[in-house]
């Protein structure tokens, strides 16, 4: 699959080409568990790692992602911790690691989107010293799309003015589609959340990757985007 990157009216990176194979890739997937759940209980994630399998990141969600506290699981079973900077409207995520140092921070640039409604930088992605690592933009060029908040599919995390990820939805079915049945199985298996890394392998570690798609997901989700 060919995936197109633009970014201030430019074509970034052409014909990027998604596979397992030759580009790291990490795979949000949802689903629902019924033993030893916590209270309030809404959902599980996993993080996977596309071409390994393996899962790099878990957590259960109780209530919202944005407004509660979430431990999250990494692959060698250490716990790190989410949690918004207040329980009334957030606006930033603090993720600490096992060692309960700052991981990442996840700042929504709120006081810039309240001046300017079609401000590019959905999220800025700080270090505990609140030095930017990372920023995520909206790559919509549509001046009617971004002022009445319709909701991106495809995100570009950026490393200053360079692209390193795109974040984006990748179909469940695997193989090409052939013909009205597989078209129509592939149609209804859906797709995943996905974070594609334009570098040679994984850009950012699974807990902040877990991190940042959940508040995406939750942040666009009224906007009509999944």
């Amino acid at each position: 699959m060919y995936v197109p990157l633009y970014y201030g009216g430019k074509e970034l990176v052409r014909n990027v080409m998604i596979t397992s194979v030759n580009q790291a890739i990490y795979r949000l997937h949802s689903f629902s568990r019924k033993e030893n759940v916590p209270s309030n209980y809404r959902g599980s994630y996993q993080l996977l790692d596309e071409q390994s399998q393996q899962v790099m990141a878990f957590c259960d969600i109780s209530g919202h992602a944005t407004f509660s506290l979430v431990s999250i699981l990494d692959e060698e079973h250490k716990t790190w911790t989410m949690r918004p900077n207040r329980k009334i409207l957030p606006t930033r995520w603090i993720l600490t690691d096992p060692s309960a140092s700052i991981a990442m921070q996840f700042d929504q640039n709120l006081p810039r989107k309240l001046i300017n409604p079609i401000y590019k930088i959905f999220l800025t992605l700080l270090d505990g010293q609140d030095k930017e690592n990372y920023h995520v933009v909206d790559q919509r060029e549509s001046f009617v799309d971004r002022i009445l908040g319709v909701a991106p599919d495809d995100w570009l995390l950026m490393e200053g003015d360079e692209p390193v990820a795109k974040i984006t939805r990748l179909p469940r079915y695997k193989r090409q589609p052939e013909g009205l049945w597989q078209k129509l199985r592939a149609f209804l298996a859906g797709s995943d959340k996905a974070i594609v890394s334009l570098k040679g392998g994984h850009v950012i570690s699974a807990p902040i990757a877990l991190c940042l798609l959940l508040i995406l997901h939750e942040l666009t989700a009224s906007s009509g985007s999944g």
